[in-house]
């Protein structure tokens, strides 16, 4: 793309207008120049006229009017053609540098705030927008330059000296309005409007909160919210909007001044017989042109707003690493370290850890000990900061897995997308993990939408999604035989009877396979090959069910105390 320096500047977001492609770029570029330049040259028909020229200067005076009525009026359609085609390229790069980040680039606050700009745009302006804009700009200011040109052909001095105030004028307003700390600056008020939109999407959006908002009241207190934070976001806007005000006065004061000055010395010219009426028609057309530029103009928004979110698309866009190749069935982590992004200490710290290939390897520990963050290492979706990571292809299946609001078909075939399996590779996944049953509660069977947004989808209870999800990690095993199985809590959602079956389910379909564990049940993971018990973010104990429980650690008691909790009766 372009260096940091420069991202965000005129000609950097001029380089975007190619994207577009040659069909609509063209059109944009015929009409703009249309525009720019038929205003200076209807000066010359004009002044003819005006100087007792016939029909034909009157002829050729209006037809350069509508050309350049007509250019401008199709330029605006073009010029938005162009910003949807650039955005949608831009938009299309983003979201496949998206899908391929590490996640724990993607989980950066800064990163996700980019994603937004470069997605959503800054207050309706993209850039593509920025881009035609820039292009526009050019048009106006090539206007400005072809007047004052015309100015200096009869007084030399009064076209440099007209059009270098204009320029500064465009300046100053283009400072006070969108420049560092103007009245619509983008960076000051960015966190501020977050907030406020976060809070009105809380309150409205349909699902997710919407059953806590109402079971506890909550409507009154995320209004009271959002209005703080949008008085908060717009008051200083207001004070600035003041201040502003009286300065724009001054602006156009002297800018009026100016005109005045202008018009004099081309009367005093005139009456001096140095030039004749038509060239005086001529140079006060011109020196409206000049002056056109010095009042600024709407464009300067879609500079301003669009170039942000250019930013955050070079930002987004920048190369990083490739991560290393992946193994085949074994996983081997050597004195890794790892810390979340302004986290006080490590969540792990100098773990060594090797899973054979085709061993059943379970990982236990207290909440907090670190088990979600090893797998995320484990199938390279993490980094270390220190230390090495050996990883292999795995299908994995997270706590916070994704309920995805298709049919349950697509929900288990999400899996390996490549694969091209049949229903009959979908049904043996779904059997794998005792949902068959799902079929019967579903109208539409494996064509069911889940989800109730659709008049004829289904939502499942918490146990039958995390079946959903299991199945689709089996569906992707299948599909790769070299891959490994990694689940985290694959139980969780589901009771004693159904834990146990869908636990024997996946221990007799990875046999010969790679399977790590993660669970906080001890009970579910008793018959694992091997047992890694975490804490304090390394590894404790290690070694089989009856080795660990004679050995009468950690593992041991929490083993212990989990089962006299289950089979303890009340008195």
């Amino acid at each position: 793309m372009v260096s940091a320096r420069d991202a965000g500047g005129p000609l950097a977001l001029a380089r975007l207008l190619p994207l577009a492609g040659m069909r609509l770029l063209a059109p944009f570029v015929v009409l703009g120049v249309g525009a720019a330049v038929l205003g200076p040259l209807s000066t010359v028909p004009l002044g003819r006229l005006v100087a007792g020229g016939g029909f034909g200067a009157l002829s050729a005076l209006l037809l350069m009017l509508l050309a350049q009525e007509l250019c401008t009026a199709l330029r605006e359609p073009a010029g938005a053609a162009v910003a949807r085609r650039v955005d949608g390229v831009l938009r299309a790069r983003v979201r496949a540098a998206a899908a391929a980040m590490p996640p724990a680039r993607l989980e950066d606050p800064r990163v996700q705030a980019d994603l937004r700009l470069a997605l959503r745009g800054h207050r309706g302006r993209t850039a593509g927008a920025a881009a035609v804009a820039v292009a526009a700009e050019a048009g106006r200011l090539a206007s400005a330059v072809a007047g004052a040109a015309i100015l200096s052909v009869h007084v030399w001095w009064l076209g440099t000296a007209a059009l270098a105030l204009s320029v500064a004028q465009n300046r100053r307003i283009t400072t006070m309005l969108v420049g560092p700390g103007g009245v619509d600056s983008v960076g000051e008020a960015g966190q501020a409007r977050r907030r406020a939109d976060y809070l009105a999407d809380l309150a409205g959006e349909p699902g997710g909160a919407a059953k806590e908002i109402r079971v506890f009241g909550l409507e009154a207190f995320l209004v009271g919210r959002y209005v703080a934070a949008m008085r908060a976001y717009l008051a200083p806007r207001v004070r600035r909007r003041r201040s502003v005000v009286r300065g724009y006065g001054w602006v156009l004061g002297i800018q009026a001044v100016s005109a005045c000055g202008t018009f004099a010395v081309l009367s005093v010219h005139a009456a001096a017989g140095r030039i004749g009426a038509g060239e005086l028609a001529g140079c006060v057309v011109a020196a409206l042109l000049v002056f056109a530029y010095g009042a600024g103009g709407h464009h300067m928004f879609d500079l301003a707003y669009g170039a942000e979110p250019y930013r955050a698309v070079t930002r987004l866009l920048k190369p990083v690493p490739a991560p290393p190749p992946a193994g085949t069935g074994g996983f081997h982590l050597t004195g890794v370290t790892f810390t979340y992004p302004h986290a006080p200490a490590p969540v792990l710290e100098h773990l060594d850890l090797q899973v054979r290939p085709g061993e059943r390897l379970a990982i236990v520990g207290r909440n907090g000990a670190g088990k979600t963050t090893l797998a995320k290492l484990l199938t390279g979706l993490y980094t270390p900061a220190h230390g090495s990571a050996t990883t292999s292809r795995a299908a994995v299946v997270f706590q916070d897995f994704v309920r995805y609001p298709l049919p349950l078909r697509d929900n288990v075939r999400l899996g390996d997308p490549a694969f091209d399996g049949t229903d009959a590779d979908v049904l043996a996944a779904l059997a794998a993990v005792d949902a068959l049953d799902l079929l019967h509660t579903l109208p539409a069977g494996l064509d069911t939408p889940l989800s109730r947004a659709f008049t004829s989808g289904r939502d499942l209870s918490g146990g039958q999604w995390q079946k959903v999800a299991l199945a689709r990690a089996v569906y992707a095993m299948n599909a790769g035989r070299d891959r490994a199985l990694i689940v985290d809590e694959p139980t969780a959602h589901l009771d004693a009877r159904a834990e146990r079956e869908v636990f024997e389910r996946l221990l007799h379909h990875t046999r010969g396979r790679t399977l790590v564990l993660i669970s906080h049940r001890f009970a579910t993971v008793r018959r694992a090959d091997r047992i890694v018990v975490l804490d304090g973010g390394a590894i404790a104990e290690q070694g089989g069910h009856a080795e660990l429980m004679a050995a009468g650690g950690h593992y041991a008691h929490w083993y212990r105390l989990q089962a006299d909790l289950i089979t303890r009766s009340d008195p």
